[in-house]
């Protein structure tokens, strides 16, 4: 009882179609993979653009806080001197 020839094309077959199908899953695999990485790339572009928008409010803050810093000292100076004559 010895394998006959279209017992082995059978079987020839049936490899070269899983080979097929795996070389399908393979390329679908890639696929995605490319996909993901490019929104990776997509997504950390972004990240990069809101740090940049943090730092530039952030700066933006701290320059409000010393001009309201400036701002208060001179008019607490202006008081000071208003309540000076005002003694006199």
């Amino acid at each position: 009882m010895g394998l006959e020839k279209e017992d082995i094309m059978v079987d020839m077959e049936t490899i070269l179609q899983q080979f097929e199908r795996i070389e399908q899953k393979v390329e679908d695999v890639v696929q995605a993979r490319q996909q993901l990485q490019k929104q990776n790339d997509d997504l950390n572009d972004r990240i990069g653009q809101l740090e940049n928008l943090i730092r530039e409010k952030v700066e933006a803050e701290k320059k409000h806080e010393e001009l309201t810093a400036l701002v208060r000292s001179k008019i607490d100076g202006l008081i000071g001197r208003l309540e000076g004559n005002e003694a006199t």
